[in-house]
């Protein structure tokens, strides 16, 4: 028999008394859900019976939650999960809190764990500071079907160790001495400081080595699409020794090189961003510092983030540190790694410490204004913010962070992990993938033309021999290979050449050599130039070839395109981060840069980027930065160069950007064509014609931005059969 009662009409946002010796559980077998409040989003909540147990049943993305009066101490808080249709990074997740809004994971269940009837008990400990602790239970899906049973919730309260500990949400110092192994990640915010944390008395500064290793035991394979974990030398064989220079400048502790580290492991190199110092009240005289790190597959785009924690004194001292990755912008490998991994710790004066201290002041500095996408509804009433970063575009589980600029002001949302919200979002590494065949490619190419006016119609054979050696690139010109309409061709079917084996060959091989003779020979001539558009990476690669060609014969041997066209003349100018300083480039002597990927960046990055692409029309100082004619057509201000359709209309491609014609939709009065880029895996960012913008980072595969784009009408009117 089947009975069901929908916990969504309750929704009492009750206290539930805990009991004298501060025990407390919910089994449901009673059918009451008071006390518990439901939220179904997406989803479904409701009791279900199933042989005479009742279980609570949530679906999809729907969650519920609980506060318990408890006194202060030490708790286990555990249930037992059941669930059903579990695929990829779907989960069922127990979570705990003693603060409104600072979730911490206990446990979770997931893909494999999803028979319909066997239970999976979960539990993890937790500080209660107060005399308030509340449980959330959610599903974590991207689908109706995607289902989880919970019972058997409760909360115990456990003895007081012998070991001091820390009465407040951070990782506890047996943790970092050595003295316990952690069973599995921790919650993100135990990376962070404390509310009762105080300013360290010591300084940081000198020479951390940090060797992190991935056993079986403390991993866990979330997605593997191409089968990486069958390889006889496997991903997470061998991680990349970590060596850093780091510079303290107040509480913030600042690695001496950011950007791209290529290092000798196998698979992984590696980027770190800002981290924190600071002291919590009974480490015994140990400080703490946490440093946001990356891991980077080679020769590719993905990005795996992680956090690590170590403890030190004046003295030179060091704990080991405790490290976990637990999130990712990748759309084919995805996984969860922790441990506690052996340090070393020269100290010393880094001689380019004031450099470094200038440059990671001019970068905070420059940022746009950050307000949380909660205070978009202050600032404009009439807007939904819920459109903004929705689940109804990108499944919560891929999105990695998302934003909206609007009148010089980032509204930002996302930056969640597997474990809990990233403590340091700002410093927070994400992969351009093929953004950078707008912001590299594109405005590469247009700054060039600016500085030598013509270069556009340069022959690629003039300056690629490889291509030289046939007759059918005569003609074909830098412009040509920009717009990917060189006439060299398989198919004309979206994305059948990208994804043809044969270019799988050219993203895998790793020298300039290999790599320009795929991209020159690879695809056979079909027709003139300029007629026919087919998306090819290579062709964006072969273009970088060219101009590097072209800025040496003209500059010197030392002129490099990313470097000079790019980084000195415009990021640093912007107060962009050090983390795009560096580019993926071939591994060889002649280090050619990708161009069409394989840049990093921060979320500021991209903001202020968009900022000054589409709001600030590409000028510094009143001055442009790009040759006024393509950056116009580029943007879609040109209204008789358009470009080519890509691969059909509304969708166009110009100068390395995108553009939607989102009249398509029948709200507007006449065409209004967005540009807009666009990176593999789920990556979008819209410049809408209003002067905002929108943007997101995912790895779900979804591309989606329309909604958002009118919602800004509200903001400033673009499209006014809308707004009338």
């Amino acid at each position: 028999m089947y009975r069901a009662a929908v916990l969504a009409t309750i929704a009492i946002l009750g206290v539930a008394s805990a009991c004298a010796q501060g025990l407390w559980s919910e089994t449901f077998q009673d059918g009451d859900t008071s006390g518990w409040t439901g939220k179904p989003a997406r989803g479904d909540i409701r009791l279900t019976e199933y042989a005479g147990n009742i279980s609570l049943r949530l679906q999809r993305d729907a969650s519920a939650t609980i506060r318990l009066a408890l006194p202060p101490g030490r708790y286990k808080v555990s249930t037992e999960f059941a669930a059903d249709n579990l695929e990829g990074k779907d989960s069922c997740v127990l979570e705990a809190s003693v603060s409104d809004g600072d979730w911490i994971e206990l446990g979770r269940i997931s893909d494999g764990q999803d028979d319909t009837v066997s239970l999976h008990k979960v539990s993890g400990e937790i500080v209660v500071p107060a005399d308030q602790l509340s449980l959330q239970i959610k599903a974590v899906g991207n689908a109706g079907n995607d289902t989880c049973w919970a019972d058997n919730v409760s909360v115990s309260s456990l003895p007081e160790s012998g070991t001091d500990r820390v009465p407040s949400l951070v990782i506890a110092p047996e943790y970092l001495l050595g003295e316990v192994e952690p069973q599995g990640p921790f919650s993100t915010v135990q990376f962070a400081r404390s509310a009762d944390s105080i300013p360290s008395e010591v300084q940081f500064g000198g020479r951390l080595t940090f060797k992190p290793v991935a056993k079986p035991q403390t991993t866990r394979i979330v997605v593997d699409r191409f089968g990486l974990m069958a390889l006889s030398k496997t991903p997470l064989a061998s991680l990349p020794e970590i060596k850093v220079a780091l510079v303290q400048d107040g509480e913030r502790l600042l690695p001496a090189k950011r950007g791209l580290v290529i290092s000798e492991d196998p698979y992984w190199d590696y980027i770190l961003t800002p981290g924190r110092v600071w002291r919590e009240p009974d480490d015994g005289g140990w400080s703490r510092g946490a440093l946001p790190f990356a891991l980077v597959e080679k020769n590719a785009n993905c990005v795996h983030n992680g956090l690590l924690m170590f403890g030190f004194k004046a003295d030179g001292s060091i704990t080991p540190a405790v490290w976990q990755i637990g999130s990712e912008t990748c759309a084919y490998f995805q996984f969860d790694a922790w441990g506690v991994a052996p340090t070393a710790y020269a100290p010393g004066d880094i001689p380019e410490a004031a450099a470094i201290r200038s440059r990671d002041a001019l970068e905070r500095s420059s940022r746009l204004p950050l307000r949380p996408i909660s205070a978009l509804s202050a600032a404009y009433p009439d807007v939904d913010q819920s459109v903004f970063g929705s689940a109804e575009d990108v499944a919560p589980s891929s999105m990695t962070l998302f934003g909206l600029v609007a009148d010089g002001v980032h509204y930002v949302g996302g930056c969640e992990t597997r474990y809990g919200p990233y403590p340091y979002c700002d410093d927070l590494v994400i992969p351009s993938y093929s953004f950078a065949k707008s912001l590299f490619g594109g405005l590469g190419l247009m700054r060039l033309e600016k500085l030598y006016p013509g270069v556009m119609q340069e022959n690629i054979s003039d300056y690629v021999p490889a291509c030289a050696a046939s007759e059918s690139w005569k003609g074909v010109t830098f412009e040509n290979a920009l717009d990917m309409v060189t006439g060299h061709y398989n198919s004309v079917e979206p994305e059948a050449d990208e994804n043809a084996a044969i270019d799988q060959d050219f993203f895998m091989v790793e020298g300039q050599s290999e790599k320009i003779a795929l991209a020159c020979t690879q695809y056979p001539y079909r027709e003139q130039p300029g007629e026919q558009w087919v998306y090819h990476t290579s062709d964006t690669f072969l273009l970088g070839t060219a101009m590097q060609s072209f800025l040496k014969t003209h500059e010197g041997p030392d002129a490099d395109i990313y470097r000079d066209l790019l980084v000195d003349a415009i990021w640093k100018p912007l107060g962009l981060s050090a983390t795009l300083d560096e580019t993926r480039r071939t591994k060889d002597a002649y280090a050619q840069p990708f161009t069409g990927w394989g840049l990093f960046m921060q979320r500021g990055d991209l903001a202020r980027l968009l900022e000054f692409i589409g709001h600030e029309n590409g000028q510094i100082d009143g001055v442009d930065m790009f040759a006024p004619v393509p950056f116009a057509a580029a943007l879609q201000k040109d209204p008789i160069d358009r470009g080519l359709p890509a691969p059909a209309a509304p969708l166009s491609y110009n100068n390395g950007f995108w553009s939607f014609d989102i009249q398509t939709y029948g709200h507007c009065d006449t065409s209004v064509p967005i540009p807009f880029l666009s990176g593999f895996g789920g990556l979008a960012a819209a410049l809408i014609p209003n002067g905002t913008s929108y943007y997101y980072v995912s790895d779900g595969s979804g591309y989606s931005w329309a909604r958002a784009a009118f919602e800004t009408e509200k903001i400033t009117p673009f499209c006014r059969g809308l707004s009338e």
